[in-house]
């Protein structure tokens, strides 16, 4: 039996048969398309959740790869003077940057997600090397700050990124693991610090992290540019079957409508009006707020993907 099914007299639909033209694919768990002829097809069961896991293995472990990290070295303060409360403000004007620049989200809706992705990783990652080349504390409070304006373009946009692939129902966990990249993360900063920098070096220990964490970003910017697939229709890793599944999922759960190339404004507007989008905000800057209070969190990682949580 090969994949799509033309319908001719529908039965009601099993856990095992294909999905009725009308039913809900939310409840359903299933999803349909047409051939442009005017005939509803279905999709069996087994296809989609084979789609699904593929997705899975493809698309979460990219976005969340593309979270780096930069981390506190000792040294840091004799080399760049940081008395005071300076270091506090390394870390304040991270955040600072990123609240502002955070309507950057919208970008993913403008141009082509790979495009966008790989622009504001390679910023990241240019700026987190370019620390390692900092002589004052002065010039390291602009390095985070344009962390933060490049960082603030990447993770607010990824649940947007992931609805074009994910239903409702699935979308929620997947954004899950996305975010626990940040405390994993942190779980590894120690060990891998002491790494990186256990050997004998010319370069400052903090120095020398910056390069071996900064380098590689740079390299995951042509990786996000090449495999982060812009589209369903679009994925290079889906065939051309199961890219029209994946398109049918998004149409039935939100229309045949375009959600790439431009903003409508009144949907911003409406968005605004709605107590669902606040409370969502609300999560986030809790779960920002929960992780940058973990013991030792401050003073080990300079917002270890916190960022990547917002």
């Amino acid at each position: 039996m090969g994949l799509w099914t033309k319908v001719e007299r529908p039965a009601p639909p099993t856990t095992t048969d294909y999905v009725e033209a009308g039913e809900d694919v939310e409840k359903s768990g299933q999803s349909l398309d047409s051939r442009g002829d005017g005939q509803p097809h279905h999709v069996h069961p087994e296809i989609e959740k084979n789609l699904v896991r593929k997705m899975d293995f493809r698309i979460v472990p990219l976005v969340t790869a593309l979270c780096s990290s930069n981390a506190r070295i000792a040294g840091m303060e004799e080399d760049l003077n940081l008395h005071g409360n300076r270091y506090e403000w390394l870390l304040n004007i991270f955040y600072i940057a990123y609240i502002v620049f955070e309507f950057q989200a919208l970008m993913w809706k403008v141009i082509p997600p790979n495009i966008w992705a790989a622009f504001v990783v390679f910023g990241w990652g240019l700026v987190a090397t370019l620390q390692a080349s900092t002589q004052s504390w002065a010039t390291e409070m602009v390095c985070r700050w344009f962390l933060g304006l490049f960082e603030a373009g990447y993770g607010p946009g990824i649940p947007y990124l992931l609805s074009f692939f994910y239903l409702r129902h699935e979308l929620g966990f997947r954004i899950g693991i996305f975010l626990s990249a940040a405390p994993l993360a942190t779980t590894f900063a120690g060990a891998l610090a002491y790494g990186i920098t256990s050997g004998h070096s010319h370069l400052a220990n903090w120095r020398l992290l910056f390069l071996v964490e900064g380098l590689p970003t740079i390299f995951m910017a042509a990786v996000a540019y090449r495999f982060l697939p812009v589209s369903p229709e679009k994925a290079r890793f889906l065939t051309e079957e199961e890219a029209l599944v994946a398109k049918a999922r998004g149409v039935r759960q939100v229309g045949d409508t375009v959600r790439l190339g431009g903003i409508v404004w009144k949907d911003i507007g409406a968005t605004l009006l709605d107590a669902k989008a606040w409370f969502t905000a609300f999560m986030y800057f809790s779960t920002n707020v929960g992780f940058s209070s973990l013991p030792g969190t401050e003073q080990s990682a300079w917002g270890r993907r916190a960022e990547c949580n917002s």
